[in-house]
């Protein structure tokens, strides 16, 4: 009897997983009739078919794509040497020859500098001009020169351009050293043409010897900065 209860509540179980899977897995078509809606407007969607489509949007508004932004090209490193003016400005190019520099490294760079000008005031003739200047090779002064453009500072003797007072004022302490009496120091803006060298991406060995170079000139300077346009 205990036997007969159990094939039956086994007997129950496989009907049950029967109707449950085996016939909802099988073809959906055969239970359309038992559906409680009208067969004829139920549709059968297939596996991989797409759902119709909803009811169609507004297109959006197209954004055009951002222009990539164009790379920002580093500026290029030049280090200045400066200022000279006269015979220092032959001086300053025989000694940068000795640096062997690629062609187009090195520019001269014409400056319009105002300062404080060491000088002789105007002699009266070209003949007194080179009086003088045949005194101050006697007195050991080699860097100058006497001003040729016609007007105000004709005949003048230039000795040294200065950024600063207290830089001119010192080489002029220098010059009274040496016996130089007659030189004066003036505040004078954009009076003379000077020459500036302009070296484009120095190496560091370059750098070094450049430095070691400049000690030759006192007054001059070494500024790192951009290139000039």
């Amino acid at each position: 009897m205990r036997a007969f209860f159990l094939l039956l509540v086994l007997a129950n179980l496989a009907f049950f997983v029967y109707g449950h899977v085996v016939l909802e897995g099988g073809a959906a078509e055969s239970r359309i009739p038992e559906l409680q809606v009208a067969a004829d407007r139920v549709q059968l969607v297939q596996a991989g078919e797409l759902a119709p489509a909803a009811k169609p949007r507004a297109p959006a508004k197209s954004v055009p794509p951002a222009e990539p932004k164009s790379a920002t090209a580093a500026p290029v490193a030049c280090l200045e040497w400066g200022n000279f003016a006269g015979p220092g400005v032959a001086r300053a190019e025989i000694a940068l020859a000795q640096l062997a520099l690629a062609p187009g490294q090195v520019e001269r760079v014409v400056i319009d500098a105002g300062g404080y000008w060491v000088h002789i005031p105007p002699l009266r003739t070209r003949s007194e001009a080179d009086r003088k200047v045949g005194e101050l090779r006697d007195l050991g002064v080699t860097e100058f020169f006497v001003v040729q453009d016609a007007g105000p500072w004709r005949n003048a003797i230039s000795l040294g351009i200065f950024r600063t007072e207290a830089g001119a004022q010192t080489f002029l302490a220098g010059l009274r050293k040496r016996g130089v009496r007659s030189a004066i120091v003036a505040r004078r803006e954009n009076f003379l043409k000077q020459v500036a060298f302009s070296v484009r991406e120095p190496s560091e060995a370059i750098v070094a010897q450049l430095t070691l170079i400049q000690q030759e000139f006192p007054d001059s300077e070494i500024r790192a900065g951009a290139c000039p346009p």
